[in-house]
């Protein structure tokens, strides 16, 4: 069976006021990632040889987090246990996650040699006032410097930029995109801002200490992008990720059609079998046979009643995110039963409002939809 694999790294210098991820800062914490490194590997070995050698592993990617934070040779002898285990296909795609002000050229010359072959960048804005804005550690000056510095090791190289942020124009925006793609990226993120209750920004949007961009802002933006990257060549396969052609990132399209992966690390998870196990150590149920695991993830139809409806939103949350759209064959294949048969009356409200579109074998969203997906989905699940 071959699956993808997830490493989460959870130190950061600082944590940035817009971020709930699991993560804090490294100061005061230093002698926790020794320790909390060895785990990792332990986890890889034990998971390992619970499956006996019968995965092959096709992407594999670490995030945090600043994964590039941490010494580059205990990182890279996470993937160094992670080849030993487990059969790393040839061609297998092998991404690192970093922020500008923590790459060293020393740090990329050992990640490249270790086997890392993509690098994705948390650039997020290239105007120093939004990112003073956002706790950012970098300027935009360093954000440049950082990218050009690894563009000399790497040359699939993702730009992780945000949208609807404090201080932030549709000129400042543009100004940002067009500036990150004359950089050369091969993929570039761009998401527009959560409020996360129990974030600084959430606290004080709620106090009336912070002013974001409009809904409607927002959306000119987003769309304004969507030009700027297609006419750079960038195909837009995914909300919010564009790639040039054969750049996709590989592993987050398997999150997106509901392949096999393993999660290792504090925050991580795994899905495999059609169940999804939260935490990073063991990532199946103590003592359950493999070959049973293995069986079951070719259909999720043995799984019953909460469970089987859970991954049916699960299916449509993430593949409605891909621009081509669901692959309603797929989905009845897996589950056993149609699309239609399960929520056609919302299909057909939907459709009729404009927000999606149908055809023989796929449902997208239409442009309209693009700024609708919450809805979209809150009507598709409350369907099921």
């Amino acid at each position: 069976m071959d699956v993808g694999i997830y490493v989460h790294i959870p130190y950061c210098v600082r944590k940035c006021r817009y971020c709930d991820f699991a993560s804090s800062a490294i100061a005061g914490r230093e002698g926790t990632v020794g320790p909390y490194i060895g785990g990792l590997k332990d986890g890889i070995r034990r998971t390992a040889e619970h499956f006996d050698g019968r995965l092959s592993v096709s992407s594999v990617f670490f995030g945090g987090g600043t994964p590039s934070l941490i010494d580059a040779g205990l990182l890279c002898s996470v993937l160094d246990e992670i080849r030993k285990c487990f059969t790393v296909t040839q061609d297998a795609e092998i991404s690192l996650e970093a922020n500008p002000g923590t790459l060293t050229e020393g740090k990329l010359a050992a990640y490249r040699k270790a086997g890392f072959n993509r690098l994705s960048l948390g650039i997020q804005s290239l105007d120093d006032r939004v990112l003073a804005a956002m706790g950012r550690i970098h300027d935009s000056r360093e954000a440049a410097a950082s990218f050009r510095l690894a563009s000399r090791f790497f040359d699939n190289i993702n730009a992780d930029l945000m949208l609807g942020v404090p201080l932030q124009t549709e000129r400042i925006w543009t100004d940002t995109l067009e500036r990150a793609i004359d950089l050369g990226p091969s993929h570039l993120s761009f998401y527009s801002l959560q409020l996360e209750e129990g974030t600084p920004f959430y606290d004080d949007y709620r106090a009336g200490r912070l002013e974001l961009p409009s809904w409607e802002e927002d959306r000119a933006m987003y769309h304004k992008g969507l030009e700027i990257i297609r006419d750079a060549g960038f195909v837009h396969y995914e909300i919010s990720n564009g790639a040039l052609p054969g750049r996709e990132c590989r592993h987050n399209l398997r999150y997106w059609t509901m392949e096999p992966y393993l999660g290792f690390g504090s925050a991580a998870h795994s899905f495999i079998g059609g169940v999804r196990y939260e935490g990073g150590a063991l990532p199946f149920a103590v003592g359950e046979d493999p070959d049973e695991t293995i069986a079951r993830s070719r259909s999720f139809t043995w799984a019953e009643g909460e469970r089987l409806a859970d991954l049916k939103g699960d299916f449509l949350f993430t593949q409605l995110r891909l621009i081509e759209g669901m692959d309603t064959g797929l989905y009845q294949r897996l589950f056993g039963t149609s699309i239609e048969s399960d929520v056609g009356g919302a299909l057909e409200e939907l459709e009729a409002d404009g927000l999606i579109e149908t055809s023989e074998d796929r449902i997208r969203l239409t442009e309209k939809g693009l700024d609708m997906t919450n809805p979209i989905e809150e009507k598709l699940l409350e369907a099921l």
